[in-house]
């Protein structure tokens, strides 16, 4: 919400930071004129506010029956392999395909074939229970046909989708599934430096799960790249990045898709998302540790005000450091049922400007690959000329090259008058002001 149209009495939904990464006011705040007008002197233009606390009463049966078997604090996590699937005679993954776009899209073409005969055998085997579980995780969505990368996180989100599925429902990791995602995706993407064109898009409540977790493990595998860390590790942070959020559909999906701020106790229900998950992983064969770590501590701060166990730097690994970063800032730059998107360069120094909760090596490192001003964004430039972000800048995140799309004017300038400007080597101009809009291409 823009600072100049919040009233007395909101309160703060996420920590205020200047430019220079000093925080102003925290999480929580009570506003008051006074505050206000201190907010608008630093030149803050935006804030988080929450709405008004509230509960709401949701049919959570369905749930239950995941959790029927959740008898006590540390039992294993409640989803039977129904018996109609079980594992030894489970239909085999499509092949694994050879290195190459075309065969990448044949694998996905057999992978959308085999996901659709699941879905209708889960369907007519368990009933309601896989109707809004399905939902909750949300559909793949295909990225536009044209773009260079999209035929990769096509696959990667049907991916996703299969393994979460077989996952809950059969308690089997599909080790075809994971090797395609090892050999053809985080392979070949890892290593992008345009990761902000890879992102997915959630097109409505029901697809922002499965979005946000692809998205998730795109950051974290190029963060994760970016650290030099092995090319087993890499997979490792990517797949437990994919499956940080899956214990959320164990969750009723209206506690964490309303429009307004929970109250305690169904912020209770939503926590319990991480041990769900974490417990899912490691009661499913095959699965590996470092999967689970994730789904547990993503929600972990250094400073152990976190949860589910107050975890401090100590405590935690390196894998669930990068996750935690990713997961934050991908969902303060998504739309949410509550809240619209916060734009980059406020989230990257919400990060930055907390180190007490985030990793501040990994931050900076995360803040390198991607800039205060990614690839794609519009931007609002000192002189008045509208520009789209062409790359960052790791030697001054601040000032990323853009190319020209107006004059100072507004007049749209023709393709052969969009200048490249690199900003680091125009100090008399700033950018003042950052866009939701995202071009699809700045090349």
């Amino acid at each position: 919400m823009r600072v100049d149209k919040v009233e007395g009495g909101s309160k703060l939904a996420s920590a205020v930071v200047t430019v220079s990464g000093q925080r102003l006011m925290s999480s929580g705040t009570l506003l008051d004129n006074d505050k206000i007008a201190m907010l608008k002197k630093a030149g803050i233009r935006y804030v988080q506010i929450f709405e008004r606390q509230y509960e709401e009463d949701i049919d959570t049966s369905v749930f239950n029956e995941l959790l029927k078997n959740i008898e006590a604090p540390g039992a294993t996590v409640a989803v039977e392999t129904p018996e109609a699937f079980p594992a030894e005679v489970s239909p085999p993954s499509p092949p694994l395909p050879e290195s190459g776009v075309d065969d990448v899209r044949r694998t996905t073409g057999a992978l959308k074939l085999q996901l659709a005969d699941d879905k209708k055998r889960y369907a007519q085997q368990i009933g309601d229970l896989y109707t809004t579980t399905s939902y909750t995780l949300g559909e793949p969505s295909p990225r536009v046909a044209n773009g260079k990368d999209a035929p990769y996180v096509d696959l990667m989100a049907l991916l996703a989708r299969t393994m979460t599925d077989k996952l809950i429902f059969e308690r089997k990791v599909d080790q075809a599934a994971l090797q395609t995602l090892a050999k053809d995706v985080v392979s070949e993407l890892s290593t992008r430096q345009n990761v902000m064109e890879l992102l997915t898009t959630a097109y409505s409540v029901s697809r922002y799960l499965l979005s946000h977790m692809v998205n998730v493990s795109l950051f974290s595998m190029r963060l994760a790249s970016e650290m030099k860390l092995s090319s087993s590790e890499i997979t490792d942070i990517s797949v437990g990045a994919m499956l940080h959020d899956i214990g959320m559909v164990m969750i009723p999906v209206g506690l964490w898709t309303t429009r307004r701020e929970l109250a305690p106790p169904a912020r209770l229900e939503v926590q319990k998302h991480t041990t769900l998950g974490a417990q899912l992983i490691r009661e499913t064969p095959g699965a590996r540790e470092e999967w689970a770590a994730p789904a547990l501590e993503h929600h972990e701060r250094l400073d152990g005000g976190g949860y589910p166990s107050g975890k401090n730097d100590s405590q935690l690994g390196v894998a669930s450091r990068i996750v935690q970063i990713c997961d934050v800032y991908e969902a303060l730059t998504s739309d949410r049922s509550y809240r619209y998107a916060k734009f980059p360069d406020t989230s990257m120094k919400h990060i930055l400007g907390s180190p007490d909760q985030f990793d501040r090596e990994i931050s900076q490192v995360f803040c390198k690959c991607l800039g205060f001003y990614p690839e794609g964004y519009s931007v609002k430039l000192s002189t008045g000329e509208q520009a789209v972000v062409v790359s960052a800048n790791p030697k001054n995140v601040f000032r990323p090259v853009v190319r020209l799309l107006t004059d100072s004017s507004g007049a749209s300038l023709p393709p052969d008058a969009q200048l490249e400007m690199d900003l680091i080597q125009r100090l008399d101009i700033r950018i003042v002001e950052i866009s939701n809009r995202r071009h699809s291409a700045v090349s």
